[in-house]
């Protein structure tokens, strides 16, 4: 690595940055997100900055190369971006890496060593820039409050998020979406901490060194997205875990008392700024880690019972092997949930063995793992088919209310279809105006009209006039939106009485809806999941319009954008091809109630009052 005195670059203030430049700019780090693997063998990196304009900046930074990306430790840092793309993103200045992206980082403590932090070979840094770095870190001492997050073992408390300096003693692959990590930072937790049992496993690392630190260690699951990262993981090296999670665990067995253990989970995803990020060595934060370690009492012991390695929790760390959510994923209940509650917070969570057992009316919270396919149910080819075995009766047909085309096809032994065209006030409008009414069609063939025509109504000849086909389908379709009507609600009326409407513009789906008899129905998704949290499993009605997915329910089948992000949640919820215990948590109200089915009662549930986190939006 070398040093090219070189002319200054210009470096463009965080005020004065417009979409579709390349820049240059420094700025002090107000949030990050290190390096996670994104898609496919690509890692992103998401950093805000702010300079002495006090104007924010988010960067994203793809790459294939995890240290290719800016070396950040903690919020303060200073970072010399080059050669970064602007573009605007919901009316705010966006930062993403282009050809010939290049970052320096530096410590923001006020008379650290300027020393950069990069993974360039040679990079130019003048004077010029070494004021820069230090005028930032002047302005900083003032505007950026330093991460409180930092917290030392000894100083853990359970229900905890924190960012802890380590040093990897050992590392072992627990299975695909987990992986265990063995730090220490010096210090004794106030709790006994877990151990995992690896079982067959191969642990590396040293283990007379593992063993002789064994009262300082701490066993650490990493899941999901961070697995990738843990992989490639010096042992030995120093790290930086972000937003790391305690919990407070009772394990029993039969051999010996309850016992008190604190868990750590660096559970998936990458909110809060969660991740891991290997410290270089030089680091002011390694050299205080080193003296820590240095000065370590490796004599303080815990007593026996307290080493947690039960046959409990053995069973706790093998995964199900019957499609189901398995206990070992029952206790990563502090796993982010895909869905958030927006009432009711009061109510405690219930497990759905116990759900199961109580009877109706109830209302539940609970946390569980969807667990099914989607189904798919397409009845209007039957519902067309066999209204097309039906003969058009052609005294209905060329009335003062339409014209009509009738012609017979050459399969389905010679089925009749007969196109009505209805006039608007006596004349036939335009095609991008005109409504039409079709016998005997089919649905690739009414899809393929409602392209043409403003709107198509499927109907039957019945003994005096006109009338809509059935209610089981669309009464109005216009393009890719479908109209339906309450079979029970409606009363229908012959189709004659569409002549009130003299007017095109008058023929919207309501005013064609009122004259026909027909009582609308709201759109709504209706989907049965199928529900499970490790102790049973239940069926939940889910009967949402726009809440629940955040998707408007009555435009998602006219818009092709809507489907395919409605399609990305249903996977993001219930991923195909992988084992139920990856699957994301669902935290969900639900709600039962009694029905007769026959003569027998039978208990349904229904969730209510939640919403997709916005994470998956």
């Amino acid at each position: 690595m070398s040093l090219v005195p070189v002319t200054s670059y210009i470096y463009t203030p965080l005020n004065q940055l417009k979409g579709g430049t390349v820049v240059n700019v420094y700025g002090v780090v107000k949030f990050f997100k290190p390096p996670y693997l994104s898609k496919g063998t690509d890692y992103c990196s998401v950093v805000t900055i702010v300079d002495q304009t006090n104007v924010k900046l988010t960067c994203l930074l793809f790459s294939g190369n995890y240290e290719s990306l800016p070396i950040i430790y903690k919020i303060g840092d200073i970072v010399r971006f080059h050669r970064l793309k602007i573009q605007v993103y919901k009316n705010e200045p966006q930062g993403i890496n282009c050809a010939g992206f290049a970052s320096l980082t530096f410590e923001g403590t006020l008379g650290a060593p300027v020393i950069p932090r990069t993974s360039s070979k040679g990079f130019n840094f003048t004077p010029a820039d070494h004021k820069m770095v230090e005028a930032l870190r002047v302005w900083a001492s003032t505007h950026i409050s330093p991460s409180s997050a930092l917290v030392q073992l000894c100083d853990v408390q359970p229900m905890q998020y924190f960012d802890l300096t380590c040093q990897l003693l050992g590392k072992a692959e627990v299975d695909g979406t987990s992986f265990l990590l063995k730090v220490w930072d010096g210090t004794r937790t106030p709790f006994p901490s877990w151990r995992v049992l690896i079982q067959d496993q191969v642990l590396e690392g040293d283990p007379s060194q593992i063993q002789r630190l064994q009262n300082l260690t701490i066993d650490i699951l990493v899941y999901d997205n961070h697995v990738q990262v843990a992989k490639y993981l010096k042992v030995g090296s120093f790290l930086r875990l972000y937003s790391l999670h305690t919990k407070l665990q009772s394990v029993n067995s039969e051999n010996q008392a309850s016992v008190l253990s604190l868990e750590f989970h660096l559970h998936g995803g990458t909110s809060y700024g969660r991740g891991i990020r290997v410290l270089s060595e030089g680091n002011s934060d390694v050299d205080q880690l080193k003296k820590a370690l240095e000065s370590a009492d490796l004599t303080a012991s815990l007593p026996p019972e307290a080493i947690c390695q039960s046959e409990h929790e053995d069973n706790l760390l093998s995964l199900s092997s019957s499609g189901s959510v398995s206990l070992y994923e029952v206790e990563r209940c502090q796993q982010l949930s895909a869905t958030i509650l927006t009432d009711h917070q009061y109510l405690e969570k219930t497990p759905i063995c116990a759900i199961l057992k109580q009877k109706a009316p109830q209302r539940h919270r609970i946390r569980a793992k969807l667990r099914q396919e989607v189904p798919y149910e397409d009845s209007l080819h039957r519902i067309l088919q066999d209204a097309a075995t039906n003969i058009p009766d052609s005294k209905l047909q060329n009335t003062s209310l339409y014209d009509s085309k009738a012609w017979t096809t050459e399969d389905q032994g010679g089925r009749t279809v007969v196109i009505h065209f209805v006039k608007n006030n006596g004349i036939l409008p335009l095609s991008s105006e005109c409504l039409i009414l079709i016998e005997g069609g089919t649905l690739e063939e009414i899809t393929k009209l409602s392209s043409t025509f403003h709107s198509v109504i499927p109907v039957k000849s019945s003994q005096e006039d006109l009338e809509v086909l059935d209610l089981s389908m669309p009464f109005l379709i216009q393009e890719k939106a479908h109209h339906y009507g309450c079979k029970q609600c409606s009363h229908l009326k012959p189709i004659q009485s569409l002549s009130s409407l003299a007017e095109s513009a008058q023929r919207s789906p309501s005013s064609v809806a009122e004259v026909l008899g027909i009582v609308p129905l709201q759109y709504v998704f209706v989907m049965t999941f199928t529900l499970d949290d490790g102790t049973g499993v239940l069926e939940a009605y889910l009967m949402d319009s726009d809440k629940f997915f955040q998707i408007p329910a009555s435009k998602i089948l006219a818009d092709d954008n809507l489907q395919t992000h409605m399609d990305m949640i249903i996977n993001m919820l219930c991923p195909p091809g992988i084992k139920v215990d990856t699957y994301p948590w669902l935290e969900c109200f639900i709600k039962s109630y009694n029905i007769t089915n026959g003569t027998e009662q039978q208990i349904c549930y229904q969730i209510f009052d939640t919403t997709v986190a916005e994470d998956l939006i």
